[in-house]
């Protein structure tokens, strides 16, 4: 494909040094990018191409960022976009007569993962034969938070980047539990290539990453090594779509899609859209009655095209903080009542959000336990108020 040949002949990154106008050495890298019209091809046309076309896309580029490399390796959190990934370079490598499991694998152990993820990971490792590297953090979770004075509201609602009140807590528990490992594995493997799962219809912020790095590229900042994105410009649905067509095994995590609230005319939504609903295995009666609770993801693309509202989980960190503005504490609390435990009161997330709770409902829980709440004391009663009002911390 002519996109994938001009990265191939764009993409040579080159260091020169020079001395600025102070006399101070400085080094400038060349050719780590493709050019605008190469990184914008595929975004430009990626809307209406089949998902049988986009899988050849991704193959052939996966193909050639391989035979520019020495040491390539996947990154992979065992989530549903770096197992494609694997699926997608299993198949690259097999075009190219190799062994489909002659390549690294590493997966970043942050010391805080789902009990799903550790499950899968020893499964489809064995099943995949998979040739993998896991890397740890320095520090845990609970010594970031305590070495930086502890929750305030900031870190749940402060966007990573931005400086305006320093380094946020969440970011830095990022770098220290996720991109600090990754990035000393990565220096001492030497690995020259990573593979990683990043889909541009995640976020605005990936879809700018998407547009300003391209698929492939030479991250001299960060990586110093090649990056292959393959699965760029899939969609969610593609994704969905295609592990239901290649029979690809995935986490069960991604079984436990919650409807944090269904729309107000869901009677009449379900009775116009009967026939969608029953062929992804919903039940209509229950859907139309609202007792449905939890749901695959498959069925949750479809409710949210719907007007239905859920909280779709995802792997990583399951002390997260920057969900918690969508609705994870409701989702952690009804799913694994012993973690939103140790969020709450062992990591200081309840003395934070207790704060924070609206006013309505701060109302609400001073009429039950017959005290008024105030700054002072609200800390105090924490125990009590989840209490009589466990759903306390469910919206924000």
């Amino acid at each position: 494909m002519k996109v994938i040949h001009n990265y191939a002949l764009q993409v040579n990154p080159t260091m020169e040094e020079k001395l600025n106008d102070k006399g101070k050495k400085i080094t400038r890298w060349n050719g780590t990018r493709a050019d605008k019209e190469t990184r914008y091809a595929h975004f430009n046309i990626h809307k209406y191409t089949i998902l049988k076309d986009k899988e050849r896309w991704s193959i052939d580029l996966i193909k050639m960022s391989l035979q520019r490399s020495v040491k390539p390796v996947i990154s992979c959190s065992f989530g549903i976009d770096s197992i494609i990934d694997v699926y997608l370079t299993r198949k690259a490598l097999i075009e190219l007569g190799r062994d489909p499991s002659d390549i690294d694998i590493v997966w970043n152990d942050t010391a805080n993962e789902f009990k799903e993820v550790r499950q899968y990971q020893k499964y489809i490792t064995e099943l995949w034969k998979l040739r993998l590297y896991v890397t740890k953090p320095k520090k845990t979770l609970k010594h970031i938070i305590d070495d930086n004075g502890g929750i305030t509201s900031d870190y749940f609602f402060t966007r990573k980047g931005d400086r305006r009140g320093g380094r946020p807590l969440s970011e830095k528990c990022c770098g220290t539990l996720k991109h600090d490992p990754m990035k000393r594995i990565t220096k001492d493997m030497q690995w020259d290539l990573l593979v990683v799962g990043l889909r541009a219809d995640e976020s605005s912020q990936r879809l700018k990453a998407g547009l300003r790095d391209g698929e492939y590229f030479y991250s001299s900042a960060e990586w110093k090594a090649f990056v292959v994105r393959p699965i760029l410009w899939w969609t969610e649905k593609d994704v969905w779509e295609y592990v239901e067509q290649e029979g690809i095994p995935y986490n069960e995590l991604y079984l436990k899609n919650m409807i944090q609230e269904y729309p107000m005319n869901t009677e009449e939504i379900v009775f116009a859209n009967k026939e969608l609903i029953e062929s992804v295995g919903l039940d209509y009666y229950d859907l139309g009655d609202r007792e449905t609770q939890i749901v695959n993801r498959k069925q949750a693309i479809i409710l949210e095209k719907l007007g239905f509202k859920l909280f779709t989980p995802r792997t990583g960190c399951m002390m997260c903080p920057i969900p918690v503005k969508y609705g994870y504490m409701q989702w952690i609390r009804l799913n694994y009542d012993k973690v939103y435990n140790a969020m709450v009161y062992n990591l200081g997330y309840g003395e934070a959000l207790v704060s924070m709770i609206p006013k309505e409902v701060r109302e609400e829980i001073e009429y039950i336990m017959g005290i008024e709440l105030t700054p002072e004391n609200i800390h105090i009663h924490l125990r009590e108020i989840l209490e009589v009002k466990p759903c306390t911390f469910d919206k924000f």
